[in-house]
């Protein structure tokens, strides 16, 4: 996909945080590989900036809060950072929960004949918490709150709770093509005493008005701590 301007959340002491557009690879092969956000960044960013580096990864399709460093010194302080922090997707899902809030505690490790992560009794731990928002006729919005962080943790959670994530191929079955990738965003992320947002984004509003999913009122349903809408 062609690379437009990323817009920048953060740029202060060394931390840049972008609002990662979907389809686009948060890094490439190397520091030079084009076609991913890093390199997009570094060069938006220009002199006397030539390299930034990813504190961590977001898949492809899944946008959202991104946090890069320009020294990399910093990216060891900022995934330390990380760990103690808190992240908040939102989800579009197939399916309407029965459930207003759910604790997944499922391990995770990757399955070679799978060719995927997956869950298995001797994974390592994995936690989400989930809460159910706006919902429509076959499919709802789902917060979810990873307490580990594990690859694929999100996706693969709601598959195993029955709820996989619109355009899921990977971890459905039959894969889903009704989105080009998972409808999945990362809309707050909180680490080093900071608070990042990024606005859902109209794709994914788009997509959420054409399966009837209403979005969810501010101060409305899931965890006392959400209080904001998809918007």
């Amino acid at each position: 996909m062609s690379v437009e301007a990323l817009r920048i959340l953060h740029d202060a002491e060394g931390l840049v945080v972008v609002d990662k557009p979907a389809g686009l690879p948060t890094t490439g092969r190397d520091l030079g590989d084009p076609g991913c956000v890093q390199h997009a960044l570094a060069a938006q960013l220009r002199r006397p900036v030539r390299k930034v580096w990813a504190v961590h990864q977001l898949d492809r399709f899944t946008s959202g809060v991104c946090l890069f460093v320009r020294r990399k010194a910093l990216v060891q302080v900022w995934q330390a950072h990380l760990r103690a922090g808190r992240k908040r997707y939102l989800a579009l899902v197939h399916g309407v929960p029965g459930w207003e809030t759910e604790q997944v505690d499922a391990p995770l490790r990757y399955v070679k004949r799978l060719g995927r992560p997956a869950v298995v009794e001797d994974g390592k731990r994995a936690r989400t918490r989930l809460a159910r928002l706006g919902a429509g006729p076959a499919h709802a919005w789902v917060e979810a709150r990873p307490e580990t962080g594990r690859t694929h943790q999100v996706r693969v959670h709601l598959a195993y709770v029955g709820h996989p994530l619109v355009g899921e191929r990977l971890h459905r079955d039959p894969p889903c093509t009704l989105h080009p990738g998972p409808a999945l965003h990362l809309a707050r992320l909180e680490a080093g005493g900071q608070r990042f947002e990024a606005p859902l984004p109209p794709a994914l509003r788009a997509l959420a008005d054409r399966l009837d999913v209403p979005r969810f009122a501010r101060g409305g349903q899931g965890f006392a701590a959400s209080g904001d809408e998809p918007a």
